[in-house]
């Protein structure tokens, strides 16, 4: 457990650092991954929704005190993402980095979607399609990118907090 806790806690701070700093400067036509949704999605479909949940929390709450403007939108929407992308990672083979990388392009225009929708439906100015095409499916297609790339990282820490746990058993 506290080996999850660090680990989780130092990947979500050091994403987060990552993403205001450097990832600013390899944006592809203005559009950067976002690491932490990335990391929410791909724990879920790798661990369980119950880690996925906790990490997209904590991703959230990262991303509201560091960007929003009401605290609890991303920590919740986080959340849900961790859930639902953890639902169906009992039913399917989650080994795979194509399936892993298919689900994080689905979960991530999903999520995008939301965030712009929620963002701008005050306004009563959405221009869905344009937002969709050039910046919910490219950021999307980069979080795969990011995804799998993070993939052998989030199995081998699955693998380490498995030994662990097992050893404490006994």
């Amino acid at each position: 457990m506290k080996r999850k806790l660090l680990l989780y806690s130092f990947l979500i701070v050091f994403f987060l650092l990552l993403q205001t700093t450097l990832l600013r400067y390899a944006r592809i036509h203005g559009v950067a991954p976002n690491l932490l949704i990335s990391l929410t999605i791909l724990t879920a479909l790798v661990r369980n929704s119950a880690e996925g949940a906790a990490v997209g929390l904590f991703s959230g709450l990262c991303i509201d005190l560091q960007f929003g403007t009401a605290v609890g939108f991303y920590a919740l929407l986080g959340m849900y993402t961790g859930i639902a992308a953890g639902s169906i990672s009992r039913k399917i083979y989650r080994d795979n980095f194509l399936v892993v990388a298919f689900f994080t392009f689905i979960y991530s225009v999903v999520y995008e979607s939301v965030v712009y929708v929620i963002n701008n439906i005050m306004s009563g100015d959405i221009d869905f399609l344009f937002a969709f095409t050039r910046v919910i499916l490219p950021e999307a297609v980069y979080n795969c990118a990011v995804s799998v790339l993070l993939f052998p990282l989030l199995v081998m820490a699955g693998k380490w907090f498995d030994s662990a746990a097992s050893a404490h058993k006994y």
